[in-house]
């Protein structure tokens, strides 16, 4: 921290997994420091994850707790999610008060909107004078004004609704998305208001490859000859993995396909007896990295894949995957609806499919091995759309968002 800084800075963050601490690490490395003191509120599962354990930057911790409502985090029936979104919030507003009663705050970041967008939107003034800034991930109101093929959000008019309040409210400095066709929406609108919402590219490294495709290939038990297609992140359900295992185990796709996973795998135990999981590790035609990876494990990664599957299903919004691949000239194999499939339509960046449908699946996969030519554009491709993805450029908007907030005075 520099020893001139003066202001105090709140972030209030109870996600812990997935791309919560990877986000506020991020924050935390913008330069923040230099010009503020931060105080991180979250639960200890935050601060124990390797992310922010091994984070540099210096910061006060505040415990935040869930307690009984914890299992609201997943409810999806409708007054639970309300409840959810409330006392999100709220647990937010009670902690930056009882925090200001020795010091005051100069702003208040919120890296994730979308689970208290209720019990910030609420109230007209969430957190008294203070102003504050936070980023959405799920907005989806907008969808149908841009042309982004989705179904129908559940109660579309109250969050746009709750929405609009926030970008109302006279301490709302900034709402940031990483969604870019909310911020081509919110660039047509007349109104002041829209003028807080600003587009904050979601952030993917790019890696000078270290290492050979075959010797990534050699560390991973790969064939040389293989097309590799690589699921990253979070191995759930929601991105499609058994419809693709499924896919990639029928009699009709080529045995040069190849499933290489990498990450937390949720489904574990239901894979153990799963038919064509157990065919595929057979063949020896699935591969798999489990836990957290490393930058290095990540390089590697990137030089080992041909291709990166965002098949999700039931889920409409922004892939930090298929970011990362596009800035690794790696194409995709992109579900059809949502800003997934509307951005690799758009721009070229593989082959969409219908992740429901395994025919839809199998032709992309035989397409990888039948037509190397068409997936070797598609990446270079992405790296040309991809290009302000940078770590460091999501953390340059971010910062001017925060100074500008301290000169406006919001």
């Amino acid at each position: 921290m520099s020893a001139v800084a003066s202001k105090r800075v709140l972030i209030l963050e109870l996600g812990a997994d997935g791309h919560h601490p990877f986000y506020v690490r991020l924050l935390l490395e913008s330069g923040l420091a230099d010009d503020a003191r931060i105080v991180l509120a979250g639960q200890d599962s935050l601060y124990t994850h390797r992310a922010i354990a091994e984070c540099p930057v210096p910061f006060e911790r505040y415990p935040l707790e869930l307690g009984q409502g914890q299992h609201l985090r997943w409810a999806r029936n409708p007054t639970a999610v309300f409840r959810r979104s409330w006392d999100f919030g709220r647990i937010y507003r009670s902690a930056q008060a009882e925090l200001s009663r020795t010091e005051p705050f100069d702003l208040v970041i919120v890296p994730y909107l979308d689970d208290c967008l209720l019990g910030l939107a609420a109230p007209r003034r969430p957190f008294g004078a203070t102003p504050w800034l936070s980023i959405t991930m799920r907005t989806r109101f907008h969808f149908d004004a841009m042309g982004v093929s989705a179904p129908a959000q559940r109660f579309t008019g109250v969050r746009r609704w709750l929405t609009y309040r926030i970008l109302s409210q006279p301490t709302t400095a900034a709402l940031l998305t990483i969604d870019p066709t909310l911020a081509q929406f919110a660039g047509r609108q007349r109104a002041p208001m829209f003028r807080k919402v600003r587009y904050l590219p979601d952030p993917a490294p790019q890696h000078p490859p270290t290492v050979s495709r075959l010797q990534a290939r050699q560390q991973l038990g790969i064939p040389a000859d293989a097309r590799v297609v690589l699921v990253y992140g979070d191995i759930s359900s929601r991105k499609g993995i058994f419809a693709l295992v499924e896919a990639a185990a029928t009699a009709e796709c080529s045995e040069r396909v190849h499933l290489l996973l990498a990450g937390r795998n949720r489904h574990a135990h239901q894979f153990e007896t799963h038919a064509a999981w157990q065919a595929l590790l057979a063949r020896q035609r699935i591969h798999l990295l489990e836990g957290f990876i490393d930058d290095e494990q990540e390089r590697a990664l990137m030089v080992a894949a041909d291709c990166m599957w965002v098949g999700y299903i039931d889920f409409y919004g922004v892939s930090s995957v298929m970011a990362l691949a596009a800035r690794n000239a790696m194409p995709v194999m992109a579900s059809e609806s949502g800003l997934v499939g509307h951005l690799a339509r758009a721009h070229d960046l593989g082959a969409l499919v219908d992740p429901r449908n395994s025919a839809s699946i199998v032709s992309a996969l035989n397409r990888l091995v039948n037509e190397p030519e068409f997936f070797t554009r598609a990446g270079r491709n992405g790296v040309t759309v991809f290009q302000d993805h940078a770590p460091i450029e999501f953390q340059r908007r971010f910062m001017n968002a925060v100074r500008q907030s301290w000169g406006s005075g919001a």
